[in-house]
């Protein structure tokens, strides 16, 4: 039997691919035919016949389309394109089938995907904008914009890579250290440089886009008109340099409004949000543009695991991580941003406060988020809740009037007296109400004006938003929310945030804590030193001692090693009896921060050292044969104390939460060796200590509660040292005899134990 041609089969032919291409260009507002005809077919050069010429607007070559059949990837003919545009003095080229689009500057990178063809005015725009742009470098920060040194450096860093041919940025920096002050800076560089003409501030909340809005036009004032993005009424947008919109505005009419080259530069605010999601992600890919992304806390979701491997056994669920990495998706290794200024950076350099925690914990609260859950009887059934059960599938009424109470009685207060501006994160709209009705109840001195719901789900919750941020606006006072003030809400006098919800998420964390950090200086002169988070739900013990940092993030729905909760009852249950404090704890966070951003410290920590030894293969090769003494010289006299990241033994030693040599640290940010935990470290002190003074299996126990709780608490830690021992009386050291067992049981050994342990360095590094 014959065997089919091509054509037969019904396959698509190069010419068949034409109709798609020629329909697809007039789409775009290229003209086939007649007086106004731009594009030319069938052309010959030098190099050979070209599928299609694109002319600007005085007839001279721009542009040129390499048309292939759907069989052929149009990618391979990038050679063939690249003959014929120089042949023909064309900066551009687009490769195509009737499936596939790429789209080329060859002075530019790579060609790369596109979804469409880009209009004759767009790339006439950008055409033109190259013919005069100069290097980013040669154009000075602004610093009437923005004049703090580390903004200065975030802006060369890009400009000096923007000059090497990079296209694709990433912002890290904590909130309240002016991100979008930054940005304004960023694109008046730009715009001057004429690297840009027109910009794209992308934010994914209403409030963010007339926060951002506010700060371009305060900083460009007359001399760039930024407006905020309407779909489909381009007389609002048309001809402005910046554009403000949400993601939620643009994913309507982006395709109508603006063809792939209207935007030469473009912002993702809050990028750890704003990319993910199928329909965001095309938005944000849609235009051929530089891309910033700006966040507090990237999700680094290709961490801590073996990419070769997932790449082999499973490559459907590697694309699913690269596509929610954010780190790749602005061109960057993996945890290594663009620039990074960490809360740590921004408390040590004078521009941010630093938190303290108060841990309290009712009774019902302790049961919710032990591994057996609270379990209850309710109208003669028993029920069991976890801790994010609460609130949602059982109502406890006494335990946000206990939740309530402790807020009140130790919340941080203003100058003159009055409770500070606080934040109020609830479960649910539900709970939000209900807290901020006992809240107006227990004050009713404020006739119902002290506590306020702001959610999502409230009529005018922008407005109510921007009401409490107004510091000479006395009400309210507090705000109880559930997720709408979680990012990008700036109101500097917020001296309380409470925690009375689980959080799950260090992302969500970090960034709940970031709404107390600001600086302010209250009407009497008085500077804002610190604020305080109140944690009624087990969050910081959650994220310092349960949360798995170096566990992969699950591909699909699902987490971690915590056995999922038991089934929940079919209705929402109430429960009638009374809830009491369980213990309450005041913390005090170092200029180390918490684990959460301990850990970016040891990010920081391990490119800084393998950078210098891949500098210096001589002293890399000592660290592999041990010579601890030249190795050591070299990091503390080319490493240690810099300005910037301040990297000493003392502050690795907290960071990573154990007592170690210098070298260890080495090969620990190397990745060659593994530090012990701190659990092991611990053990290790009651080992050596029981040898040496040959303790007995009770003295051994009576040691091991003693460190363990010296270990937990910098306050307990402080009187052990300066020999006042009285808190052996009291819990959890009373519950096993207090002050007489340990007289009792060490005798004559109790002084030289507590000796040992109170001159062992690896005690004094207090979780």
């Amino acid at each position: 039997m014959p065997k089919k041609s091509e054509n037969q089969m019904g396959a698509i032919t190069e010419q068949d691919a034409r109709i798609v291409i020629n329909r697809k260009l007039q789409e775009a507002g290229w003209t086939l035919e007649g007086a106004n005809r731009n594009i030319l077919t069938e052309q010959h050069s030098q190099a050979g016949f070209m599928d299609y010429l694109l002319l600007d607007r005085n007839g001279h070559n721009l542009a040129l389309v390499e048309a292939k059949k759907d069989s052929i990837n149009p990618y391979i003919a990038k050679n063939q394109a690249r003959g014929y545009a120089e042949a023909n003095n064309c900066r551009y080229v687009f490769l195509a089938n009737s499936e596939q689009l790429y789209f080329w500057d060859l002075e530019e990178g790579d060609a790369t995907p596109i979804e469409r063809f880009i209009s004759p005015q767009d790339l006439q725009r950008r055409h033109d904008l190259k013919q005069s742009h100069k290097p980013l470098s040669s154009v000075e920060h602004n610093d009437t914009i923005c004049d703090r040194p580390y903004q200065k450096t975030a802006s060369d860093t890009i400009a000096k890579q923007f000059d090497e041919g990079k296209r694709a940025f990433l912002l890290e920096m904590a909130t309240g250290t002016g991100k979008t002050r930054l940005s304004a800076a960023i694109i008046d560089r730009f715009l001057k440089a004429h690297q840009a003409e027109r910009v794209l501030f992308i934010v994914d909340r209403i409030e963010l886009a007339k926060q951002a809005l506010d700060a371009f036009q305060f900083a460009f004032k007359d001399d760039y008109r930024a407006v905020r993005y309407k779909p489909g009424q381009h007389a609002v947008f048309g001809g402005a340099n910046i554009v403000v919109a949400t993601i939620q505005s643009l994913n309507i009419h982006f395709r109508e409004d603006f063809t792939p080259g209207y935007f030469d530069l473009v912002f993702n605010d809050e990028a750890h949000r704003s990319i993910y999601g199928d329909l965001p992600r095309q938005v944000v890919e849609y235009f051929q543009a530089v891309r910033i992304g700006l966040t507090a806390t990237p999700n680094d979701f290709l961490k801590n695991i073996d990419v070769d491997k997932l790449r082999d056994d499973d490559p459907l669920k590697l694309e699913y991580r690269y596509a929610r990495d954010t780190y790749k998706h602005f061109g960057c290794d993996i945890s290594t941003p663009t620039f990074r200024f960490t809360i740590q950076d921004g408390v040590k350099g004078g521009y941010l406060v630093t938190p303290r925690i108060a841990r309290m914990v009712s009774i019902i609260t302790k049961e919710a988020v032990s591994e057996v859950g609270w379990q209850v009887e309710i109208d003669g059934e028993n029920y069991t809740y976890r801790i994010s059960q609460l609130e949602r599938r059982v109502l406890v009424p006494k335990r946000n009037e206990l939740i309530c109470q402790q807020f009140l009685q130790n919340a941080l207060k203003t100058p003159d007296g009055s409770i500070g501006k606080s934040i109020i994160f609830a479960v649910s709209q539900n709970h939000a109400v209900a807290i901020a009705r006992e809240l107006n109840r227990l004050t009713p001195e404020h006739n119902g004006k002290f506590a306020e719901v702001i959610t999502s789900r409230v009529k005018g919750a922008s407005d109510l938003a921007k009401q409490f941020r107004k510091d000479e606006n006395f009400y309210p006072r507090i705000a109880v929310s559930v997720d709408m003030l979680t990012t990008g809400f700036d109101a500097p006098e917020v001296l309380n945030i409470v925690l009375a919800r689980p959080i799950a998420s260090p992302t969500t964390y970090i960034q709940i804590k970031g709404r107390g950090t600001r600086k302010y200086t209250f009407p009497d002169g008085t500077e804002k030193k610190q604020f305080l988070v109140h944690d009624f739900c087990e969050v910081v013990k959650y994220f310092e001692e349960e949360y798995d940092f170096e566990a992969p993030a699950p591909v699909t729905g699902g987490g971690g090693g915590t056995p999922p909760p038991p089934p929940p009852p079919p209705e929402v249950q109430i429960y009638g009896g009374v809830d009491e404090m369980a213990f309450t704890e005041m913390l005090e966070v170092g200029p180390e921060g918490e684990k959460v951003d301990r850990l970016v410290y040891i990010s920081k920590w391990e490119k800084a050292i393998k950078e210098v030894l891949e500098k210096n293969p001589e002293i890399a090769e000592r660290v592999k044969v041990g010579d601890d003494q030249e190795v050591e010289e070299f990091v503390r006299e080319n490493v240690f104390d810099r300005p910037k990241d301040f990297f000493n033994e003392r502050n690795l030693s907290r960071a990573y939460r154990v007592f170690a040599g210098l070298l260890d640290y080495v090969r620990a940010g190397l990745g060659t060796e593994k530090l012990p935990s701190r659990e092991e470290q611990l053990m290790e002190l009651v080992e050596s200590i029981r040898t040496e003074h040959d303790l007995d299996l009770e003295q051994t126990r009576l040691l091991k509660i003693l460190v363990k709780q010296l270990s937990q608490s910098s306050q307990l830690l402080s009187r052990f040292e300066k020999g006042d021992y009285a808190f052996l009386d009291e819990a959890p050291f009373s519950q096993f005899g207090g002050t007489r067992m340990y007289i009792a049981r060490f005798d004559t050994k109790l002084g030289v134990v507590f000796d040992s342990v109170r001159t062992n360095p690896a005690i004094a590094i207090v979780e």
